[in-house]
């Protein structure tokens, strides 16, 4: 990791008139009123920096939350209620529905806080304050390059992690910002007792399926509803009965008042990772090997699940989730693949480059600072290397058999420990693989199993180079036993190993032995995956990003140095951040114009009886084509559905609340349009937009689709 200097670093945090479109960014709440608040009075913002975030008042801030570390969600109620998207909630419903209580098809109402059903592992998490530390990184004392010592910088961070943890009641972490050149420490308080609350049908939440998912226009009620409960004096605590419903420092208010083009709005919440500041290097990379073998790799394994998913509700209930998942990261790297051809990012990247360049050499210092780093990156993306397709093919499909990851991988461990000489570390490793070994066998993956691992042996088989892949494919067990055959091997693996075989497993742990071990053609493939991985990705991977690090380093100092004039923000990091511009429509690539808003006569035109994407459920059906609205319709009396906003969102964004001028609730982003794949990329304007569905919607199915209207009792409505 490369630090830069003290000057470079008040670079980055110098206030300046941006050249960054004001829609544009991902901003730390904390340093608004330095960057952004004027901007946003401009377009309409009624709220004080204060009133977004404050340590020492309650603010916006207090009422977002980062839900399981992969959502964000908002508290809509002084109970404790949280407002989220429905594919964020997703697995949590999954994990409750059965054959008899199918939630995801028939979607969940707890009739009162008695009903609500408690979800195992899922958390919520406040940020309790967030500060910069970077003068304590960078005080350090250096080594005989003018950088920190490493380890001295993992010390101080843990350093200030204890010292913010207040003895252990809060998670604290600090992050790195601008590859390494800036360091924040953020304070959380962590609440485990989560229970879910509501969430419509699949065919209301889920609305379109993979056909919509990117898309505009849109017509999905993605959202679902949870509840914080808390311990003794409102403190986090683990589950139980005694439990209340938690009390909030803020929770949003709801606005029933509607919105118009060109309304304010803000988007706050935890975006998962974005990449900005890449060189022209990395972004042809990523463009002609990296999202072409993800698309590839994702597409059949999509292919090879649905073809088991479709055999019974059972299997389709199993595995919903991991497929909704892997299908929206398919559709991201097919769209993002697409922007990369289209709009020739590695040329326009080439074109700065070349003016960085002449700026670096028309000064020595510069020159002799910043002159090798090009030539540096060009040498680590080689383009013969095949360093990113291995990774994609092993993470994909190599590791994707639930043998191997649920069970395979505590067997090699075991089997590492089998000479010890400590009893108690063998017996401890054996308990291991039997636990292992009990939820695999009990959760009966075996049939997806077998068709998952046929796709893992022809990619590693087809899409790696001979001398890259593992070495049980020249092994006598795959030669001789298998005939050189994936089908075969398969085959083999199902019925004869102890990965896939209890009645073999338990046998074998009753006295466990090498030669059992040597002989197993599932074990095989596990350690030869292992090696393969350990020996000829992960040494590489970990030497080019270290070097990586470094270049970073010194490349975004070049451009701070050069780019004068620009205010910069820092990539997304799963940290809170804040983005605003206004309700807007768009163009697509092709010139196409779509208006803003979507409602609910369009769902009918949509809809296809029987359909698994576009069915629509009997009662929404009668509710729109009776104008059976309630009081949540427009002034035009049409049902508000969706709109779009410009506002810069990314993964981790799922289910964080649109807010409006005055603080309220307007809506609750789920996606980003299909010409916004490349915006974890670069930024356009004219073309990127978040989707939202309209909070009169979820209230509308809330109340009137659900008859769930003692939820809507719960929450400060704004009429």
């Amino acid at each position: 990791m490369k630090l830069l200097s003290v000057l470079a670093f008040l670079f980055l945090l110098t206030p300046s008139f941006a050249t960054t479109p004001p829609d544009e960014g991902m901003w730390l709440p904390m340093l608004l009123k330095d960057y952004n608040y004027e901007e946003m009075k401009r377009l309409g913002c009624k709220l004080t920096p204060e009133q977004i975030y404050s340590v020492n008042s309650s603010s916006l801030k207090d009422a977002i939350v980062q839900l399981g570390g992969f959502c964000t969600a908002e508290i809509i109620s002084d109970e404790g209620l949280i407002l989220t998207n429905h594919h964020c909630g997703y697995d949590a419903i999954a994990s409750q529905s059965t054959e008899e209580h199918n939630y995801l098809k028939d979607g969940f109402w707890a009739q009162n806080k008695g009903e609500e059903l408690n979800i195992p592992g899922l958390t919520v998490t406040f940020l309790v304050r967030m500060d910069d530390v970077s003068d304590r990184i960078f005080n350090l004392e250096k080594d005989e390059n003018g950088q920190p010592d490493y380890l001295a910088i993992e010390e101080e961070k843990a350093k200030i992690e204890a010292e913010y943890s207040n003895e252990g009641q809060y998670t604290v972490s600090v992050k790195e910002m601008f590859d390494g050149n800036a360091f924040y420490v953020f304070v959380y308080d962590i609440y485990r007792d989560i229970r879910m609350v509501g969430a419509p049908p699949s065919s209301i939440g889920k609305f379109g399926g993979d056909t919509d998912n990117w898309m505009w226009p849109r017509h999905t009620g993605d959202f679902s509803m949870f509840r914080i409960y808390a311990g003794a004096n409102n403190e986090p605590a683990d589950y139980s009965a005694e439990n209340k419903p938690f009390k909030p420092a803020h929770s949003l208010p709801v606005s029933m008042q509607g919105i118009e083009e060109g309304d304010f709005t803000m988007v706050m919440g935890y975006p998962g990772s974005t990449d900005r500041y890449l060189t022209s290097y990395e972004v042809e990379n990523l463009q002609t090997k990296v999202a072409p073998s993800l698309v590839n790799l994702l597409e059949k394994r999509l292919s090879t699940m649905r073809s088991v998913m479709d055999r019974s509700e059972k299997l389709e209930i199993q595995y919903a989730s991991e497929y909704a998942s892997m299908s929206n990261s398919y559709k991201y790297y097919k769209g993002q693949l697409r922007g990369l051809n289209k709009f020739d990012l590695v040329g326009k990247k080439n074109i700065y480059e070349a003016s960085l360049k002449t700026w670096i050499n028309a000064d020595s210092d510069r020159k002799e600072k910043y002159g090798g780093m090009f030539a540096q990156f060009d040498k680590l993306y080689s383009p013969a290397d095949q360093l990113d397709n291995n990774i994609s093919v092993v993470n994909i499909a190599g590791f994707a058999p639930e043998f191997v990851t649920s069970l395979g991988i505590a067997v090699y461990r075991m089997e590492r420990s089998m000479d010890d000489v400590d009893d108690a570390r063998v017996t401890a490793m054996k308990d291991i693989v039997a636990e292992s070994a009990t939820e695999y066998f009990e959760s009966d993956k075996q049939a997806m199993d077998r068709e998952i691992f046929k796709f893992a042996l022809d990619a590693l088989k087809n899409d790696v180079a001979k001398d890259d892949r593992p070495d049980m494919f020249n092994h006598k067990l795959y030669v001789k036993k298998a005939k050189g055959s994936n089908e075969r091997f398969v085959n083999l693996v199902m019925k004869k190993s102890i990965l896939t075989n209890e009645k073999k497993l338990q046998k074998f742990l009753e006295n466990p032995k090498q030669k059992t071990l040597d002989k197993d053609p599932g074990v095989l493939y596990v350690n030869s995956l292992i090696e393969m991985f350990q020996t000829k990705i992960q040494v590489k991977q970990m030497e080019r990003s270290n070097q990586l690090s470094n270049l970073r380093g010194l490349y975004m100092q070049a451009l701070q140095e050069k780019e004068t004039e620009k205010t910069f923000y820092p990539d997304a990091n799963f940290t809170m951040r804040v983005t605003y511009g206004t309700v807007k429509n768009y163009k697509s690539w092709e010139g196409k114009e779509y208006e803003t808003f979507t409602t609910g006569d369009e769902i009918l035109e949509k809809y296809k009886p029987g359909d698994h994407e576009f069915d629509v459920p009997e009662k929404l059906r009668t509710l729109i084509s009776t104008q059976d609205y309630g009081p949540y319709a427009r002034k035009d009396g049409k049902l508000p559905v969706c709109f779009l906003h410009n506002t810069d969102i990314t993964g981790g964004n799922s289910g964080s609340p649109v807010i409006n001028a005055e603080g309220h609730l307007i809506g609750v982003a789920f996606d980003g349009n299909w010409e916004s794949m490349t915006s974890d990329l670069f930024w356009q304007d004219e073309y990127v937009r978040t989707i939202s569905v309209d909070i009169r919607y979820v209230l509308f199915i809330i109340d009137k689709f659900a008859g769930a209207s003692h939820l809507i009792d719960e929450m400060n409505l704004v009429k």
